[in-house]
């Protein structure tokens, strides 16, 4: 039997999935270049490009709110008991943590502001004593969580026969390949489009659900193993 409000609900999903994707890998390649991590580096990459700074900052931002809103939404694309624990359990601190990056997003337009208001040194001085701050750990651990829990739901709708295992099997290897890449630049940007691929067939699969076109591959609902 149909059901018009899930259908809404799984498009919606499906919709922000698709826009998330898109909206954060356009965020990440509108990073501005740097040669390393150190602060001071960093910095001068915000503050030396404002305009591509803030552009990447609020693409970023909303990239990860949109993905967290549709990742919580993915959920409704569970047919039965299988692999449903595991996708719900992955779920969670996944779109927790796209919340907390979300957030620490925001921090880059007071970085731009250090830099192009204060000398280096007092700019990296508190941008230094900010970031060592005991609360900021919070947001932290729970933004780094992100990448493993989204391992863990994937192999929950694998298991759920709402993907293949390739899913994360491909995810699982792009992200390792996603911290071995420089900080920026098309290399990231690349393997975070890669690293992002089952989210984007995850979307267009809600969208197709929500159509009454459910996706041969899928298997339907199975009981508990």
């Amino acid at each position: 039997m149909l059901d018009p409000i899930a259908d809404r609900r799984r498009f919606l999903a499906g919709l922000a999935l698709l826009a998330g994707v898109l909206v954060e890998v356009a965020g990440w390649a509108t990073v501005p270049p740097q040669a390393d991590l150190e602060s001071a580096t960093y910095l001068a990459a915000l503050g030396g490009d404002p305009g591509r700074a803030q552009l990447s900052a609020i693409l970023l931002g909303f990239g990860w709110a949109l993905l967290a809103l549709g990742v919580a939404g993915s959920l409704s694309l569970l047919r039965g008991p299988r692999g449903a624990v595991l996708a719900m359990a992955g779920a969670v601190p996944a779109a927790l943590g796209m919340i907390a990056v979300s957030g620490q997003v925001y921090s880059d337009f007071y970085k731009i502001a250090l830099h192009r208001g204060l000398p280096v040194a007092d700019a990296v001085r508190i941008f230094e004593s900010a970031d060592g701050l005991g609360g900021t750990a919070a947001w932290v651990v729970t933004g780094f969580l992100l990448f493993p829990a989204l391992l863990v739901m994937l192999i929950g709708f694998a298991r759920a026969g709402v993907l293949g295992w390739w899913a994360p099997a491909l995810y699982a290897v792009a992200t390792v390949g996603f911290f071995l890449t420089p900080p920026v630049g098309w290399i990231p940007t690349t393997v975070l489009a890669v690293m992002f691929v089952p989210l984007v067939v995850l979307g267009v699969r809600a969208c197709t659900r929500a159509t009454g076109r459910v996706v041969a591959a899928e298997t339907a609902p199975a009981a508990a193993a």
